[in-house]
């Protein structure tokens, strides 16, 4: 959760500069290299938290990614409706 808050911002800067697939796209590699790092536990306890890491660098990518969305897509009336739906899914 720490993670969080510093990377809340630089993953703000990248949706708005890079779009949102760039962001979305990254924030995917990073939860899939942080799911397959955490497979390597049997080796050393050092890959869970490399993968947490690599995981938690990417939650605000994902996580911030639905209200931009709305904004760029949908009008006044249904950003709250569309984000619910994004959230969700």
């Amino acid at each position: 959760m720490l993670l969080f808050v510093v990377f809340v911002f630089p993953s703000n800067i990248m949706l708005d500069k890079g779009g949102l697939r760039l962001g979305i796209l990254i924030g995917f590699i990073l939860t899939t290299a942080g799911m397959w790092v955490k497979c390597l536990i049997n080796d050393s306890i050092a890959f869970v938290y490399i993968g947490q890491l690599l995981a938690a660098m990417a939650q605000p990518l994902i996580a911030c990614a639905p209200a931009k969305l709305s904004a760029l897509w949908f009008g006044q009336d249904e950003r709250v409706i569309a984000i619910t739906i994004a959230t969700v899914s």
